[in-house]
């Protein structure tokens, strides 16, 4: 799969957009700086900046800023012109899609554990003397029973060392879900990003199609939303997954201007489940064309 570099995941809440006289930080880790009096000042989660601020992140930083009516999230290192964060984002704001409001996956963690031993123990096992587990799968089922227990840094440690030791990519999915549980969004996205869809068991793909075509989408990466869902086969999903994915690809299809496909995603998702939180929101997304 085509890795895109992530530069900006953009949140906008109401349209039409305007940008506010006061801008702030919502969230830090890292280093940020604003440009002002010739010289570049730290900023702190609070601190307000001028619209035409120019913007420097570092020290492997995330940021979320409020810009006028959105939520901006810087996701590189790099210089930023406060006044072209919110650029690329009418097409999409202008349906009222609430992008902000997260997508959630099931949690249904006795079921992944089944499914994890279905699909992994289905493999051949690999064998380690160094750690004293059995294969990957071991850590991925620990790590399983951890999350259903709501002890999210015990199943952390679990998946990090299956893929530490095994490189099994289906503990880097979940290592990466843990890591947004836990509110560390930078490591969080980062992980989300390593993970070679290809190499998942067929039953996580979906929790990693909806989440990899969330944050292109948030990152402004129409077209690569489109190249990640557009050619999906839906039937090895679930119900749940596959309205997601096609209430995204409705969105991705806006952002690059091509009606006509939106209209014809959302409609698919609205058919699929009519009173579902999706169905709802692609109804709504429907009623503005």
């Amino acid at each position: 799969m085509k890795k895109s570099l992530i530069l900006i995941i953009a949140v906008f809440f109401t349209l039409p957009l305007f940008i506010s006289a006061q801008n702030s930080v919502d969230y830090l880790e890292g280093r940020l700086e604003s440009y002002y009096g010739g010289r570049w000042q730290e900023l702190y989660i609070g601190d307000e900046f001028g619209n035409d601020a120019r913007l420097r992140l570092s020290d492997e930083g995330y940021a979320e800023l409020l810009v006028g009516d959105a939520l901006v999230s810087l996701t590189q290192d790099g210089s930023y012109e406060v006044n072209q964060l919110v650029q690329g984002s009418s097409s999409v704001g202008a349906r009222g899609l609430d992008i902000m409001k997260k997508l959630t996956l099931s949690t249904e963690h006795e079921k992944w554990q089944h499914e994890a031993t279905m699909g992994v123990r289905g493999a051949e096992a690999i064998t380690s003397d160094v750690t004293g587990m059995e294969d990957a799968f071991t850590y991925l089922e620990a790590g399983m029973k951890s999350m259903d227990a709501g002890s999210y840094d015990e199943a952390l440690i679990n998946f990090e060392e299956g893929w530490e030791y095994f490189e099994d990519y289906n503990c880097l999915l979940f290592t990466a879900l843990c890591y947004e549980i836990l509110g560390q969004k930078r490591s969080y996205l980062r992980n989300l990003k390593d993970v070679d869809a290809e190499m998942l068991e067929p039953e996580y793909r979906g929790i990693y199609m909806v989440r990899m075509a969330e944050m292109m989408i948030r990152s402004l990466d129409y077209e690569g939303a489109v190249d990640l869902l557009g050619w999906e086969e839906l039937d090895p999903y679930s119900e749940e997954e596959q309205q997601q994915i096609l209430y995204l690809l409705g969105a991705a299809h806006l952002g690059i201007g091509s009606d006509g496909n939106a209209r014809k995603a959302f409609q698919e998702a609205v058919d699929m489940s009519p009173s579902s939180e999706m169905g709802r929101r692609a109804a709504e997304a429907l009623s503005t064309f």
